[in-house]
């Protein structure tokens, strides 16, 4: 029951902020204000334009990608089975 409550969902969901959730928008800010401030170019207003919408269908179908490139380029050490079974083994 508590699922289904609009007070639930609303407190359980992400935070967005312009429609993005706050990863995403702390990319693309970092990406958009900080080269403008070396270079001074608005050129770097026009491509986090660009960037935006990107970001915006990305983050619809994958919230968390951030978290899953992490993950994905993340190091396991290796078990002391590995030799034994060609690999990692992490099972009991």
């Amino acid at each position: 029951m508590a699922q289904q409550s609009p007070l639930f969902l609303g407190l359980a969901r992400s935070p967005k902020y312009l429609g993005l959730p706050v990863g995403y928008l702390v990319v693309l800010a970092l990406g958009v204000v900080l080269p403008f401030i070396w270079t001074k170019s608005f050129v770097f207003f026009l491509a986090g334009a660009l960037a935006y919408p990107v970001l915006w269908i990305v983050a619809a179908k994958e919230p968390h990608v951030f978290e899953v490139i992490r993950v994905s380029y993340g190091v396991v050490r290796a078990t002391r089975n590995r030799a034994r079974h060609g690999g990692d083994s992490f099972g009991a």
